[in-house]
């Protein structure tokens, strides 16, 4: 049990350094000149595979490649997630800063359990399909 919160742990500070990348590199785009939504298009997808090197990486121990389908299902029924909680509170009348805010240590929890569990499982196959993380195959 104590790994798993220092696995956690880790994935909070990696979602930190994920966070720090993407906006970075959005600064990069805005300040090389791009467009507005060139500069969302590129970052976003620049942070999607640093987010999934870091977190396969520094938190899970598999980068293998054969997980990105896994990773980009997830990265979008997370993202639907947040979009149905987020206009859900919004409409029960709570502001959208004060909504997100209180919904990330919600988020946090589900992508941590969500990438544990169904992104970088380490367990038999079984219902989570035939790809195994920590297979070693990139």
């Amino acid at each position: 049990m104590r790994s798993e919160w220092v696995t956690f742990l880790r994935f909070l500070g990696v979602g930190g350094l994920n966070t720090a990348f993407g906006y970075f590199s959005y600064v990069a785009f805005v300040l090389a000149g791009a467009p507005v939504g060139l500069a969302v298009t590129g970052s976003t997808a620049l942070a999607f595979f640093f987010n999934f090197a870091s977190y396969g990486g520094l938190v899970f121990g598999n980068t293998s490649y054969r997980l990105l389908p896994r990773f980009v299902a997830f990265y979008v029924c997370l993202g639907g997630l947040n979009f149905l909680l987020l206009r859900t509170l919004v409409w029960e009348g709570l502001g959208p800063l004060w909504a997100q805010a209180l919904l990330l240590p919600v988020l946090a929890g589900v992508g941590f359990v969500g990438m544990r569990r169904f992104v970088f499982h380490r367990g038999p196959p079984g219902l989570l399909g035939h790809v195994r993380a920590g297979d070693g195959e990139n």
